[in-house]
């Protein structure tokens, strides 16, 4: 059996995924910002190492599998630059040396299908988080929720980038996601609680009618981290319902197109 981090574990996907892989009778080493192993809060550059050099105690520098799960869906653009996207960052540079040592080690990222079902945002809306942490919170400051999408499409990229990179995927590490779609979790609360936010949500086709459940995606997280599926290297895997298929039926749509 494998140890793994979650983070974002005391709630929603993080927490169901925590179960399922303790269900399976692997070792979780849990993050968040309460009733955690390690708590730390992932919006701040200290509370990211807070977070890594407690994973890394935890797990005596050796892990098998990483789930970096905190995240916001907020109004919030700076809170979901800053945990969204590079607190993720963070987990993953700082604990990739205890992966290199783990054994058949992987990384399930959260994407989203807001990547595919939100129209909008541009090249340089995902591009910008390339460009580093200042450079990103200074570009959406006072701006729109597409900082959501673009954030959770940049972590697709990453994905697809990294996996095949000789630092990663040339390590041994390898790399996928998961891009929910509406999940039923305290995070998609508030936006369910606002009308404009509901009535968008409300009008976007779900072939399996109905809001995912945590369970559902945590599944999958535990798919992509096991050697099941060990020939699966840089994918996202849409768990939406349906959703992504049926708003994009020709397939996925790539904002880079209309700067090329």
């Amino acid at each position: 059996m494998g140890t793994y981090c979650v983070t974002g574990a005391a709630s929603g996907i993080g927490a169901a995924t925590k179960a399922k892989l303790e269900a399976d009778g692997h070792r979780v080493i849990s993050v968040d910002l309460r009733d955690a192993d390690v708590v730390a809060d992932m919006s701040t550059p200290e509370g990211r190492q807070s977070a890594v050099a407690g994973v890394l105690a935890a797990c005596d520098g050796v892990l098998d599998g990483l789930v970096p799960c905190a995240g916001v869906s907020n109004m919030d653009d700076a809170l979901m630059v800053k945990i969204n996207y590079f607190g993720v960052m963070a987990m993953l540079e700082g604990l990739k040396p205890a992966l290199e040592r783990g054994t058949n080690p992987a990384v399930v990222l959260i994407s989203s299908n807001s990547t595919s079902t939100n129209p909008g945002f541009t090249r340089a809306d995902v591009a910008v988080y390339e460009q580093g942490e200042e450079a990103a919170l200074a570009f959406w400051a006072g701006k729109s929720y597409l900082a959501y999408p673009s954030g959770k499409l940049a972590i697709a990229y990453w994905v697809r980038k990294h996996a095949v990179s000789p630092e990663w995927g040339g390590k041994g590490i390898r790399i996928n996601a998961v891009a929910p779609g509406v999940i039923a979790t305290a995070m998609t609360k508030p936006l369910m609680e606002d009308p404009t936010m509901l009535g968008i949500l409300e009008s976007m086709p779900i072939v399996a009618g109905r809001w995912g459940q945590p369970e559902e995606i945590a599944e999958v997280i535990a798919f992509l981290l096991s050697t099941k599926s060990s020939f699966i290297y840089g994918q996202t895997i849409f768990a939406d319902g349906g959703q992504d298929a049926a708003t994009q039926p020709t397939g996925y749509p790539n904002p880079m197109d209309e700067m090329s």
